[in-house]
């Protein structure tokens, strides 16, 4: 009766050592091919006619392959006989289930270690006259049975000095997860970075810097995502000192609550404190642009793409040209025809007070436009509603060259004062224009 058990066991156990003996090569046979496949379906496809993802060698084996790829990067923009940025990447990669990483023991499909290489021989020789060496730079990929890529990078520390100065690096990390809904997460941390010159006041440090962002659709550049950097302090001698506290930035896209065919971008800018010969002492921003047609950025996309093909492959002047401004034309159109919100909001202190800016624009759209050459400046202004005030510390202006411009500007009305500000109240909407509570027709200024 106990024999039974015990072959059950035996049974399972040479299954499963058949399992792992046979997996590393399964993996193995359809590595070659998804290596660039997966690499291509992490470009969104407004970018990839700027990137060629070519395997140039990959020998397989049982339990381990290499592989050698070329990448070429052709921005948008470049000038004619151009070189692309090419850089070549080795890959030495693991065959899962078992695999051992830098982390120790993992599971999963597969893990390379990747060694990237310049192709560019200016860059190369650049390098070598550097007086140090070049940190070392270790960069794993490891792709999970759940359909999952994780890229770990670390870099080295800096640490050299001579008789001109000294260079100190903390050194780099970051990480890189993308799963198989094809959401994705990136970090990135930066240790200190510090420059000094001897015999000078030269001098830069860099206390860290921390970025992360995530995106629910990494191929798709309308998808929702978000990014936040981080800066605790700048500082800098000569020629111009300062000192730069609690720098923020963050940055949001998302779909619109005006519908599904439209997007909202968010940007916030802050800088805590600023300690320098300038006025400016803080400053905090954000924009918020609303309700943007996503056929909008397509247009936009394909007017790049265009204007890349005229700058490598250039037509005769007078096609290059007409195709130019037909595409300007359609994408002019499109924004003209939707309604789209824009917010723009700023908070500063300077001259020793506070002040602030808050502008609002509101464009209804005019979707029975056919024609971009038909639009009229009238009928704009009726589609258009603006909304503007400005709020400056009287005490503060009068201490900075506006001051002479203080006087005037109250007499002609344009600005009035009340409380110790300086106050400017300004809207646009329904055709009609009111500067600080007064009606002033549009007609006049047209």
């Amino acid at each position: 009766m106990r024999s039974k058990p015990l072959k059950i066991l035996a049974a399972v156990a040479l299954l499963a050592l058949i399992v792992l003996a046979v997996m590393p090569k399964v993996v193995g046979v359809g590595i070659e091919d998804a290596t660039v496949t997966n690499l291509v379906d992490l470009v969104p496809l407004e970018a990839r006619d700027q990137i060629t993802i070519t395997s140039n060698r990959f020998d397989g084996g049982w339990f381990s392959s290499s592989a050698v790829m070329d990448i070429a990067y052709a921005p948008l923009g470049a000038m004619l006989g151009a070189l692309p940025i090419t850089a070549q990447i080795i890959l030495d990669i693991q065959h899962g289930p078992i695999l051992f990483t830098p982390n120790g023991l993992e599971f999963g499909l597969a893990y390379a270690r990747i060694i990237p290489k310049l192709s560019n021989i200016e860059l190369e020789s650049a390098l070598s006259q550097l007086p140090f060496d070049l940190p070392s730079i270790n960069i794993g990929l490891l792709a999970g049975f759940d359909q999952s890529l994780r890229v770990g990078l670390e870099v080295a520390p800096i640490n050299y000095s001579d008789s001109q100065g000294h260079l100190f690096f903390d050194g780099l990390s970051g990480s890189f997860v993308s799963h198989g809904d094809n959401s994705a997460e990136f970090s990135l941390s930066v240790g200190k970075l510090e420059a000094q010159e001897n015999g000078s006041t030269i001098g830069f440090t860099l206390s860290g810097l921390e970025l992360t962002s995530a995106t629910s659709q990494l191929n798709d550049v309308l998808a929702p995502s978000s990014a936040i950097l981080t800066i605790p302090r700048i500082t800098s001698d000569t020629p111009y000192p300062f000192t730069v506290d609690g720098i923020l930035a963050e940055s949001r896209l998302q779909t619109s609550t005006a519908g599904a065919d439209q997007t909202d971008i968010y940007q916030h800018l802050e800088v805590a404190s600023i300690d320098s010969e300038f006025p400016l002492k803080s400053i905090s921003w954000t924009s918020e642009i609303n309700e943007i047609q996503n056929d909008l950025f397509q247009r936009y996309y394909d007017l790049l793409t265009t204007l890349q093909t005229q700058i490598t492959s250039p037509s005769s002047p007078a096609t290059a040209g007409t195709q130019m401004n037909q595409l300007s034309q359609e994408l002019m159109l499109v924004l003209v025809q939707n309604r789209l919100v824009f917010n723009n909001r700023i908070a500063a202190s300077a001259y020793d007070g506070d002040h602030s800016f808050d502008l609002s624009i509101s464009w209804n759209g005019l979707p029975e436009l056919d024609d971009i050459t038909g639009l009229n400046m009238r009928t704009a202004i009726d589609a258009l509603t603006v909304k503007l005030d400005v709020s400056l510390d009287l005490a503060a202006i009068m201490r900075s060259p506006a001051a002479e411009m203080v006087d005037p500007y109250v007499q002609q009305q344009y600005i009035r004062i009340d409380n110790g500000r300086i106050l400017l109240n300004g809207s646009v909407e329904d055709g009609e224009l009111i500067l600080n509570g007064e009606l002033i027709p549009l007609d006049q200024l047209f």
